[in-house]
């Protein structure tokens, strides 16, 4: 295995435990024991968002915020800058998969970058189908 493109959506289901079906993303979590991860670095704000949005419904603790954010930051995950160019192209990726702009951006960068995807999101992995990318196995 090498590098493959990670999102925000499988991240948070490492540490919400009320996720449903973890299997997946605990897999992907493993394969980081020898294996990079890349991300555009709007997962770090989506990531954090999660966790904020998670607090504010009871699901997680402030306390744990901080425990997550530090075993995040032990992971070997690194950002991909996207150039200025790829991100104004990610509103018309985004109406042509029926993806946010968000979404978009990880596969704009599995695309460019040729990897695949490692995503929990239903909505993404069709649209990496249709784009000729493939998911992560785990």
């Amino acid at each position: 295995m090498s590098d493959f493109i990670l999102d925000a959506s499988l991240t948070l289901q490492w540490f919400l435990e009320d996720e449903a079906d973890r299997k997946y993303s605990l897999s992907v979590l493993a394969l980081l024991a020898e294996n990079t991860a890349l991300a555009p670095p709007l997962r770090f704000y989506e990531v954090g968002n999660g966790l904020v949005m998670a607090l504010r419904r009871r699901r997680i603790t402030a306390e744990q915020i901080v425990e997550f954010l530090e075993r995040l930051r032990a992971l070997p995950v690194r950002a991909v800058e996207q150039p200025p160019e790829e991100v104004l192209e990610l509103p018309a990726m985004a109406q042509k998969f029926e993806l946010t702009n968000y979404d978009a951006a990880y596969l704009a960068a599995a695309i460019r970058l040729n990897l695949p995807l490692a995503t929990t999101d239903q909505g993404l992995r069709r649209a990496a189908s249709l784009a000729g990318v493939s998911i992560l196995s785990a």
